[in-house]
């Protein structure tokens, strides 16, 4: 089987996922010659990679998709995760995230404010993206408004790995990214010149500070400081993570809710399922279809032996309907529970945004049911679903109301 017939984005989700069963029952460590890698599909191997950082490394060392590069602490391990992880952590603190909840709520607000006079628009730019966009814009503290200009740029990264793109969509992408680089440099720049309350400004002072001195290794390594280049990796590195996955579990969020009116119903009327609503929208989305680990040693996993050198790639999507873990696993429910979906990782990479993206979900879907319950796909028209080999998204959903 093709890995790119499970990994590639279809427009029928069934086949996919039929696909992906498939694997799980006959060969759930798959080796593909083709693109030199071992496709892991079942919850349990992805869950045993993902807690083992010194035998599954993230740094780039073996194929993924169309490109190979270092992208901030998701692709990093050991001390240089720990320290950009360390400084990350402090904007997505429960504190932070409760204080945020009220203006992702006024974003909702807003977003829907903008369409008075209206009774159809698209989905995803008109209601997905504002959200998520702004919150990660107001903790960058970077130029609030300019939402057209930062969807465009992040649009262009993530369509880099469209595998059909092959070397041409990166290439396309890299003005783009350079574009962002440059951006982020003079903000760099600025912060250190005239700290504010944003996140830039706090990594740029806790680095400044010594505050990493006290980590593993950050002693005489040359890790005790952040460089411009490190602290622009770092702010492009949160725009695409907090900005693309959280908007895209929005609406492929509402895009399962509309295919399943009875539970969209529920959550109407029942506003306490929100406590395991989130969770089962993220694990029934897997906004995130994969990532890819490289073995640092030889290790067996699953009766299987895994070479140094070669690499893993573990397919979310797939772990999230495993039926061995998840009772009715193709049932959208929304009070599932217990609910161990791996849609945001797992082990020392789990998302650090996890309550931050759970939340945006809720504030937003929550404001959609309320004041648009008769949203509906518009007749005639299909959701335009993202090529990419990384992130299960859509691009554009007609909507009507």
């Amino acid at each position: 089987m093709d890995p790119y017939d499970v990994l590639a984005p279809v427009h029928e989700i069934a086949a996919r996922d039929l696909a992906l069963a498939r694997l799980r029952r006959e060969a759930p460590i798959q080796w593909d010659e083709p693109n030199q890698w071992w496709l892991l599909t079942r919850h349990a191997d992805i869950r045993e990679v993902s807690r083992h950082p010194e035998a599954f490394s993230s740094e780039p060392k073996g194929p993924w998709h169309v490109a190979e590069h270092r992208f901030s602490m998701q692709a990093m391990d050991g001390p240089a995760h720990l320290r950009n992880r360390n400084i990350v952590s402090r904007g997505f603190t429960p504190r932070m995230v409760a204080l945020l909840s009220k203006r992702a709520r006024r974003y909702a607000e807003e977003a829907v404010d903008a369409l008075a006079g209206r009774s159809s628009g698209d989905f995803v730019t008109d209601l997905a993206v504002p959200v998520p966009l702004r919150i990660i814009a107001d903790m960058l503290g970077v130029a609030d408004g300019d939402f057209d200009r930062f969807r465009r740029l992040t649009d262009a990264v993530v369509g880099g790995t469209n595998p059909e793109a092959g070397a041409g969509g990166l290439a396309e992408a890299a003005p783009m990214i350079a574009e962002l680089m440059e951006y982020f440099g003079k903000k760099a720049e600025e912060r250190r010149a005239e700290p504010r309350d944003d996140m830039l400004s706090k990594i740029i002072a806790a680095s400044d500070e010594g505050v990493l001195e006290g980590l593993p290794g950050a002693s005489g390594d040359g890790l005790a400081g952040f460089s411009n280049d490190e602290v622009k990796s770092m702010a492009f590195f949160l725009l695409i993570a907090g900005n693309e996955t959280t908007r895209n579990g929005i609406s492929q969020g509402m895009l399962a809710l509309l295919q399943h009116p009875d539970e969209r119903a529920r959550l109407a009327s029942r506003p306490e399922l929100w406590e395991t609503a989130a969770d089962e929208i993220l694990r029934w989305t897997s906004p995130v279809r994969a990532m890819r680990r490289v073995a640092l040693h030889d290790v067996t996993l699953g009766h299987q032996r895994i070479r140094a050198g070669e690499s893993v790639v573990m397919v979310y999507a797939s772990a999230n309907r495993d039926e061995r873990v998840f009772e009715e696993p193709d049932r959208f429910k929304l009070d599932r529970h217990p609910n161990p979906h791996l849609a945001l990782g797992f082990g020392p990479h789990y998302c650090l945004g996890a309550n931050l993206a759970k939340m945006e979900i809720q504030a937003t879907l929550a404001c959609i049911l309320e004041r648009l319950p008769s949203l509906r796909l518009a007749p005639g028209s299909e959701p335009v679903f993202m090529r990419s080999a990384l992130i299960d998204g859509i691009d554009s959903m007609p909507v009507e109301w």
